[in-house]
C-alpha cells in the first residue's frame, strides 16, 4: 500500500503534552495517530528528513521517535526502493497495545481519570456555547457513518472533534485531542468491541442534549459514555 500520510493541522505536535524528550513528544503524537486510523495499518511514513522539517524537529529527535515506534511494534522497516517506516499490520498493533496496558496500569488509570473530566468538561461548555453552525454538524454527524465518512473510527474523531469545537474553548479542545489520541482502542478493534449501531446509538443522547442546550443531560450523557468506552481499557484485547 503506497503512503497516506497527510500534512498534520496546524499545531497537532503543540497538543501533546510535553515529556521530557522531545522525542517522546513526536512518539506520542505518531502513536496517537495510529490509533486514530489517521495513520492505518500499511501506510508509509514520510522520509525522516521530510517527517522532521514537518513537525519542526531535528532529524535525531524524529529518528529516535521512529526507532522507539519501530522497537515496539507498531512500525515496521522495510528495505530497497520502497524502503522506510511502515505502519504495522492490525494484529501486531492491538497486541503491543495490549501489552503496553497490561505493564501501565497506573498510568493508564490517571489517562482515564483525565479523559473522562475533560470529555464531561466539554460536552457542558458546548451545550452551553454550541452556535446554530455547531448543531448543524452536530445533528448531521449524529445520524452515524455515511458514504462520504464510511470509517467507524473517522466517524467517532470527527463527531467527537466536532463536539470539542463546539465548546468554544481552545485549551479544552487541546486537552481532548491529545488524550482521545492517546486512548484510542488500535484502528480495527474499536468496530469489533462496539458495533456501528450500538455506537450510534449511544451517542444519539449526547448529540441530542448539546443541540438542546442541556447541560445536565450532556454532562449525564458523556458521563455514560465515557464509563462504556472505559471497558476495553480495563479488560484488554480479547
Amino acid at each position: 500500500m503506497e503512503t497516506h500520510w497527510k500534512k498534520l493541522p496546524s499545531g497537532d505536535l503543540g497538543v501533546v503534552t510535553a515529556p521530557v524528550r522531545a522525542s517522546d513528544n513526536v512518539e506520542r503524537l505518531l502513536r496517537a495517530l495510529i490509533f486514530s486510523g489517521r495513520l492505518a495499518p500499511g501506510d508509509k511514513l514520510p522520509a525522516e528528513r521530510d517527517l522532521a522539517a514537518e513537525l519542526g524537529v531535528s532529524r535525531p529527535t524524529a529518528r529516535l521517535a521512529l526507532n522507539s515506534l519501530h522497537a515496539l511494534g507498531y512500525l515496521v522497516v522495510k528495505i530497497g526502493s520502497k524502503g522506510g517506516y511502515w505502519v504495522a499490520d492490525t494484529e501486531s498493533i492491538k497486541q503491543h497495545w495490549k501489552e503496553w496496558m497490561e505493564t501501565h496500569r497506573e498510568e493508564l488509570e490517571e489517562m482515564l481519570d483525565f479523559r473522562r473530566w475533560v470529555e464531561i468538561e466539554i460536552a457542558a461548555r458546548a451545550a452551553e456555547r454550541r452556535t446554530p453552525e455547531d448543531i448543524a454538524v452536530l445533528e448531521e454527524l449524529g445520524r452515524g457513518p455515511t458514504a462520504d465518512r464510511p470509517s467507524y473510527v473517522q466517524w467517532h474523531i470527527d463527531l467527537h472533534d466536532a463536539i470539542a469545537r463546539a465548546a468554544h474553548n481552545r485549551y479544552l479542545e487541546q486537552a481532548g485531542a491529545t488524550i482521545r489520541g492517546e486512548l484510542f482502542v488500535p484502528v480495527g478493534f474499536s468496530v469489533t468491541r462496539f458495533p456501528v449501531e450500538e455506537a450510534v446509538a449511544l451517542h444519539k443522547p449526547l448529540v441530542a442534549a448539546i443541540c438542546a442546550g442541556d447541560r445536565a443531560a450532556a454532562v449525564e450523557a458523556m458521563t455514560a459514555h465515557m464509563a462504556r468506552l472505559d471497558e476495553p481499557f480495563r479488560s484488554g484485547v480479547d
